[in-house]
């Protein structure tokens, strides 16, 4: 399946913040966190999904998924595999203050644009 069938939309975040890998990127995991609520369960994503949904090289956005993990706003789930480079699997910390705030706006925005 492909990842960008799921979210096939018009972004929101860029006519606002301006049109940056980095806000790409949060209104994915955005996106993904309602989907999650309306689920309530997480769905994790692979960086490798990230940049095709958001048609972003795959070097952009591994830098900015690396600064929010650093951050915490988002967390990685250890995929178990013998392969080389096994895929970081990540979410919103959905209950972070920021992100709480951050999906709260992003929601209300996204009824008014």
């Amino acid at each position: 399946m492909n990842p960008s069938d799921n979210f096939s939309f018009r972004f929101i975040l860029p006519q606002v913040f301006g049109d940056t890998v980095q806000i790409k990127v949060m209104e994915i995991l955005l996106r993904n966190l309602i989907e999650e609520q309306k689920q309530a369960h997480p769905i994790w994503l692979n960086f490798s999904d990230i940049g095709e949904i958001g048609h972003i090289a795959k070097s952009s956005s591994k830098r900015i998924l690396e600064q929010l993990l650093k951050q915490g706003y988002i967390e990685e789930k250890q995929i178990e595999t013998h392969a080389q480079n096994p895929p970081r699997m990540i979410h919103l910390v959905s209950n972070h203050p920021v992100m709480v705030e951050l999906l709260f706006f992003f929601k209300k925005a996204r009824g008014l644009l």
